[in-house]
């Protein structure tokens, strides 16, 4: 069984509230790979540094404006 060095490793829990996500979203996103992090037993863990500068997509809201011509 692989041992996490709690220093870099992370639960779903405090990785979601660094990052400012969910811990749902946090999950998709290590299973996806965009987040760094390890599942064992079925518990997810993240790596602290990726939590702590993870940045959202920013979400587009409707149509773009058109230009004044």
């Amino acid at each position: 069984m692989p041992t996490i060095d709690p220093k870099k490793y992370v639960s779903i829990q405090t990785g979601a509230r660094l990052a400012g996500i969910s811990r749902y979203y946090l999950r998709e996103q290590i299973k996806k790979g965009r987040i760094p992090g390890i599942e064992i037993d079925g518990y997810y863990f993240a790596l602290r540094s990726a939590c702590e500068k993870f940045e959202r997509d920013p979400i587009g809201r409707g149509r773009p404006r058109k230009a004044d011509s």
